[in-house]
């Protein structure tokens, strides 16, 4: 589900409370949206209901048009499943690109774990990532994109629990890197992802050294 704020009615208010501009900080949003927002107070809601199998595409396609609404009215969208404010155009939007679709949470990093708030939306359990190394944050992030890249082009036919190698090529693509397709894959990092019933979380665990395998020389 996505609110397009708009300066003007589109015709009739949704009226669902706009989540706070310190919870959407929490989440990424920037300070020039969180100040494009304040002037928009106008709501129109697109949202999808699809079964499993098909939530990728739905999602896809529901954040495709929010944003056509927006650009074509000088509006701001919010994805009210973070809650964040989607700050890419709707021509930029892809599946393969793992950031544009979840949020990494570093609220616990003191406790060395990483987790998600987004995947619920794919019908995925979200993640999180133990036994962080804690001077290398952006490591672990890097890892977790790709991860995520791997379960939404993967889920729900091959099941994600179990061990997978991450390779630079799917970290690449997680990130959104415009030269993903030409990225090498025959660096890899393994993990260990494991199903929590009672959390209703992916648990994963990093086997190798991310700095080592992926990237030293």
């Amino acid at each position: 589900m996505y609110a397009v704020m708009t300066p003007e009615s589109l015709g009739s208010d949704d009226l669902i409370p706009p989540p706070s501009p310190d919870l959407l900080r929490r989440y990424g949003t920037s300070d020039e949206s969180l100040r494009r927002l304040s002037s928009r107070h106008h709501q129109t809601l697109v949202h999808r209901t699809s079964s499993v199998d098909d939530a990728a595409f739905a999602h896809r396609d529901a954040r495709i048009e929010a944003l056509a609404v927006a650009e074509g009215h000088d509006g701001v969208v919010i994805d009210l499943g973070i809650p964040r404010v989607v700050e890419e155009r709707a021509s930029d939007v892809s599946l393969s690109h793992a950031t544009q679709w979840y949020v990494a949470d570093y609220a616990e990093l003191a406790n060395r774990t990483l987790s998600t708030v987004g995947l619920a939306a794919f019908g995925l359990p979200e993640i999180v990532v133990a036994e962080v190394d804690q001077s290398q944050p952006a490591m672990a992030g890097a890892v977790l994109a790709g991860l995520v890249h791997r379960l939404i082009a993967e889920w729900p036919a091959n099941d994600p629990v179990g061990r997978a190698s991450v390779t630079l090529r799917d970290i690449a693509y997680g990130l959104g890197d415009a030269q993903a397709a030409q990225t090498p894959r025959d660096r890899s990092v393994e993990v260990a992802v494991t199903y929590d019933p009672e959390r209703q979380l992916l648990d994963v665990r990093m086997l190798d050294d991310p700095a080592t395998t992926l990237f030293a020389p």
